[in-house]
């Protein structure tokens, strides 16, 4: 009887996020994260998700400062946001995982410290309402990435 195929390893250095249609350059992705408080009665809304926080470096863009400034001054602009785990550099999508009507709870710039030279970041937080898993099914081929925004860092 021949060995079963095992299924290759995914890393996590490789993705590429996208708010609304538009691909925006991240370093990182914090962990997704779906959870139950055990401590609600039943019946009452016991289940949420963490929120998500993207970093990358600072540019002159203010485009994720201004989506915040938008919800600071009462404006609903919800957005999809998508992350695509990528098979390896350049590679197929593996997994996404898409945050329903996700909206930045917090924009964070960076810390400013004359005793380094570190990149300077900027941090989105995100809320959202939902979060689905778009797995990639066995009989589904993986497309194909032509992004450069999905190697490591910024």
């Amino acid at each position: 009887m021949p060995e079963p195929e095992l299924e290759p390893l995914l890393g996590t250095s490789y993705f590429r996020v996208l708010i609304g249609k538009q691909e925006l350059g991240f370093c990182e992705v914090s962990r997704l994260t779906s959870e139950t408080d055990l401590a609600v009665p039943f019946g009452e809304p016991r289940h949420r998700f963490e929120t998500v926080v993207l970093r990358r470096a600072l540019t002159g863009s203010t485009e994720l400062y201004d989506w915040r400034r938008h919800i600071l001054d009462g404006a609903e602009d919800r957005r999809d946001v998508t992350i695509h785990q990528l098979e390896g550099p350049g590679g197929g999508i593996a997994n996404s995982w898409r945050l329903v009507k996700a909206w930045p709870c917090r924009w964070s710039g960076p810390a400013f410290d004359a005793r380094e030279s570190g990149v300077a970041l900027e941090e989105l937080e995100l809320a959202f309402d939902d979060l689905v898993w778009q797995a990639r099914t066995a009989t589904q081929p993986a497309s194909r990435s032509r992004s450069r925004t999905t190697t490591q860092g910024d």
